[in-house]
């Protein structure tokens, strides 16, 4: 066995989810509950019909990756030349660390809390990787002065995300445009920026967010259809980026994935060209999110006002705060309501439990009630 593969440690949201039974309230999975609209697939259905289901060139089909590059307005004009068609925004986040991370001298700094599959491609790639804590009596506001202050001379690539799962926090224009003048002003060779923006549609400020993309020429951002468009299946991503760097992410694609599935694209070229429906989902959770911040303080749960994604942060009681995934495992079995501790996304998050509030909203106040009761049982 190749020990880089055996020491990564098993999904800890997986594994609280398998242990659902039938009856019991899920707001663990990033999973949307809407239904997607048909009429891409009915679309993409004839287009199969009239060209028959081909590969399409390693990177992707020319028009849709202009399209996203039109989309992430990349900076210089990169165009298609700047775009990776990718199996999920996983693919990209993984074409990303293999392509600009030297295992034997580089390291990546992970911004946390954090998803917790950034750290384990690193593992699996064998890269050094540490992870740059936000401050949790900040509600984890994202800060550009800790990441610069967390910077060696071997750091290659730091990850962050905008609209960020687990937190909901967005990055302020002006953080980012800090983080963005550090990194340029810092000497050698560059610091490229993994932005991870799969949450790009799902936000809740009054503007929307930036991309570090249009601040910073050394960005790579990772996305996809799946949370914007309930599409998660779909399985339709891309790694946009200088097109140095995404000319080399292609031959590690190719080896890897060959290309994209090809009806996938043509489904996600759809969405492109009337890029309104990119939006589309975004009003029900505008809806939704009102009615969990609602609930939340009608029945007393201390928690963080999310600024985009579909997560929310719960803050543990005292008798809870030591061991997030114990807490996680006895609300399972207590009342009856799936939750993902914090833990599973850094050592920030211990004492926190996050809410996928994908579901419906009387679903979200019966939980909000239970998760109460837990709560002042173990304060």
């Amino acid at each position: 066995m190749n020990p880089l593969v055996s020491e990564i440690p098993p999904s800890i949201i997986r594994a609280i989810n398998a242990r659902k039974r039938p009856g019991d309230i899920d707001l663990c999975m990033g999973e949307p509950t809407l239904r997607p609209d048909p009429a891409p697939f009915e679309k993409a259905t004839g287009w199969v019909r009239d060209h028959g289901c081909p590969y399409t060139p390693n990177a992707g089909l020319d028009e849709l990756r202009e399209r996203i590059a039109a989309y992430c307005a990349l900076p210089d004009g990169a165009g298609a030349a700047g775009v990776c068609v990718t199996v999920g925004s996983e693919e990209a986040l993984y074409l990303a660390i293999k392509t600009v991370v030297d295992p034997s001298r580089d390291e990546v700094l992970v911004v946390e809390p954090a998803y917790l599959a950034y750290a384990k491609l690193c593992v699996l790639e064998g890269i050094r990787h540490r992870g740059v804590a936000l401050a949790p009596e900040d509600g984890f506001a994202p800060s550009a002065a800790r990441v610069l202050e967390a910077l060696r001379p071997e750091t290659r690539l730091v990850v962050i995300a905008s609209p960020c799962n687990p937190t909901g926090r967005v990055w302020p224009e002006a953080e980012l445009r800090a983080l963005a003048e550090g990194l340029s002003s810092r000497p050698g060779p560059p610091v490229y920026v993994l932005s991870d923006e799969v949450y790009r549609e799902l936000y809740f400020t009054p503007e929307p967010p930036v991309s570090i993309a249009s601040l910073y020429p050394h960005t790579l951002v990772a996305a996809s259809v799946s949370k914007s468009n309930a599409l998660t299946g779909l399985r339709l991503g891309w790694l946009a980026g200088p097109p140095e760097v995404v000319s080399a992410a292609i031959k590690v694609h190719q080896f890897v994935n060959t290309a994209a599935s090809t009806f996938s694209q043509v489904v996600a070229l759809e969405l492109f060209r009337d890029p309104e429906s990119l939006a589309a989902h975004r009003p029900f959770y505008e809806r939704t999110r009102a009615a969990l911040l609602a609930a939340a303080d009608r029945h007393g749960v201390p928690h963080l006002p999310p600024e985009g994604t579909f997560y929310c942060l719960l803050r543990l009681p005292p008798g809870l705060s030591g061991d997030s995934l114990a807490a996680a495992e006895r609300l399972l079995e207590e009342q009856r309501v799936v939750a993902v501790p914090g833990i599973a996304f850094g050592d920030s998050t211990e004492g926190w439990l996050r809410l996928s509030w994908v579901t419906g909203e009387d679903l979200l106040d019966e939980a909000l009630r239970r998760i109460a009761e837990f709560f002042v049982r173990n304060a």
